[in-house]
């Protein structure tokens, strides 16, 4: 059930801290039995407005206050100084309330890599399961794609459009080979149509897949507008939460564990505020060290995103339906009688992924289509930027960057924001990646295929050629790709801060189940991969608590 307010002396078996991609998964789980009494705690609100369901409405919700956290970065010295906002889902199914709904898996090679690191029971094939159970995709091959799961999983090609077509033939001339399913296990490699966590059109948010199914069970209560403030400890073991509801400060109590879900750039400072993570930046702060541990808030990853754009050659991208009455009229009639069209998807629609070098060890570059082109990544309405023309744009990732960042409570007011520092392109070999990406791009535009639909390049411009001017315009461009993670790496070296069961190494009855842990960034989107941490974590607990 929803509440806003606890009676005093409110206990549970399990608190979870954060109603996002990984928290409505153990909401659901952990009450699912009806033997533990769960508290989900939430300082955002419902989900239920409109712009949530339907994935292109996500413009509308990237830069409201209400439904995200408006984050800045510390000025970033690569970038010319600038400073970059981040938004988090501040809502019920958090990121993946407004995400771009991209349904990935991640690259097997990476998890692996986890598991050769020391995270016993992180391996791909351990994975597999989790991914199987979270998933409804019919008509993927049974013996490595799930069904049933809360999560639908949509194929973009059932619906295909004339540009993504033209991409995807364009990356075949261009030498790179067809991958049928991406998220088999087998062919993360190559290019393809994205697939989806849409169901018939609509957002399959964690929300919507795990929390809504369960929000009326007697055992499960959720609790929205409550800003954790600390995690209570004694005698080496957490017993509960400090929350903030409205003005007051008000202690829950938890009979067997706390888990913290507030995601990466939330659980770091949370543990910080209560008194675990690095002696000397606690004792900076006046925090009182409950227990040392240095590799809190350090780690932190993301995805730098630069794109290069395009003008159109013809009236078929999001440019055309935002500034026509006419085609908003076409793509509504086509999303309420089919569920089909440009309003089921946020932007990107097709991809590659690819080595940069033959000797690379596994896949480092993304490249995505993107059906919009504007001043930037938050640029999706006219009045933020969008162009007022016919556009898309060529976006590129660097799929592990070297670039490592971290995050820090600036102070011990649990309301003012972590301080966060990517460092984005701080190390030479993320600058090097971009600028092949940037030619890649420009050579997918010449392709066959995709050239017919190219007026012109329209950022950083054909006249700009050289790896200084390139490097330049990158530094100015560069932008996130809401792909954080990491600050509470899972390991077993000096600086992990969870072990490989995701609980806080030296403190009893607390765990870390958000994107947090991943050690290194293990997929060219974060969603589902975080999902199926919360579905392994949620067996975790149970098996704990048995």
């Amino acid at each position: 059930m929803y509440v806003d307010h606890l009676p005093a002396g409110a206990a549970f078996d399990f608190i979870v801290v954060g109603a996002g991609s990984a928290g409505c998964v153990l909401a659901n789980r952990l009450s699912e039995n009806g033997r533990h009494q769960v508290l989900l705690v939430e300082a955002g609100g419902r989900d239920t407005h409109l712009n949530f369901r339907i994935p292109l409405m996500v413009a509308n919700l990237l830069r409201d206050d209400r439904v995200t956290w408006p984050f800045m970065t510390e000025p970033q010295r690569h970038l010319k100084g600038q400073r970059m906002p981040w938004r988090r889902g501040k809502v019920l199914g958090g990121c993946s309330s407004i995400n771009g709904n991209v349904f990935v898996r991640g690259d097997p090679a990476e998890y692996d890599a986890w598991r050769d690191a020391g995270c016993a029971g992180w391996g791909y094939a351990d994975l597999l399961p989790y991914f199987k159970k979270l998933e409804d995709f019919p008509q993927g091959d049974p013996a490595v794609r799930g069904t049933g799961g809360p999560i639908h999983c949509t194929r973009l090609d059932e619906q295909s459009d004339p540009l993504s077509e033209a991409f995807v033939a364009a990356a075949g001339e261009a030498g790179f080979p067809r991958s049928p399913d991406y998220n088999d296990g087998r062919h993360y490699e190559g290019a393809f149509y994205l697939q989806y966590s849409t169901r018939r059109g609509l957002r399959n948010s964690s929300s919507v897949g795990y929390l809504k199914p369960a929000a009326r069970r007697p055992n499960l209560t959720v609790l929205l507008g409550a800003t954790a403030t600390r995690v209570l400890l004694a005698g080496g073991r957490a017993t509960g939460v400090e929350l903030r509801l409205g003005d007051t400060l008000r202690q829950v109590q938890a009979r067997r564990e706390v888990v913290l879900s507030a995601g990466p750039l939330q659980s770091p400072k949370l543990l910080e505020l209560s008194g675990i993570g690095n002696a000397a930046v606690l004792q900076d702060l006046g925090i009182p060290v409950a227990h040392h541990l240095p590799g809190v808030g350090e780690n932190l990853r993301d995805h730098p995103n630069v794109r290069v754009t395009f003008r159109c050659a013809k009236p078929i991208t999001i440019n055309d339906v935002v500034r026509s009455p006419w085609l908003k009229l076409r793509e509504g009639l086509r999303f309420a009688l089919k569920r089909e069209g440009l309003l089921t998807v946020c932007s990107v629609t097709a991809g590659i992924n690819l080595r940069s070098r033959a000797d690379a060890r596994q896949p480092d570059l993304v490249m995505r289509l993107q059906q919009l082109s504007g001043a930037n990544r938050y640029a999706r309405t006219r009045a933020h930027g969008l162009d007022p023309f016919s556009g898309f744009a060529i976006g590129a990732m660097v799929m592990q960057p070297k670039s490592v960042g971290s995050v820090h409570a600036q102070s011990r007011d649990p309301l003012q924001q972590a301080r966060m520092d990517p460092r984005y392109l701080s190390h030479e070999d993320d600058g090097r990646l971009f600028l092949e990406a940037m030619r890649l791009a420009r050579r997918l535009a010449k392709m066959p295929s995709l050239q017919p639909l190219v007026l012109e390049e329209t950022r950083p411009g054909a006249e700009v050629v050289g790896d200084d001017e390139l490097l330049d315009h990158i530094r100015e461009t560069v932008g996130t790709s809401w792909h954080m993670l990491g600050t509470c790496k899972m390991g077993v070296d000096p600086m992990a801060v969870v072990d490989p069961e995701l609980r806080v190494r030296g403190v009893g009855a607390l765990r870390v189940v958000d994107s947090s842990v991943f050690p290194t960034i293990p997929s060219t989107n974060t969603n589902i991969p975080t999902i199926a941490t919360g579905e392994k974590a949620a067996a975790m607990l149970l098996a704990a608590a048995h």
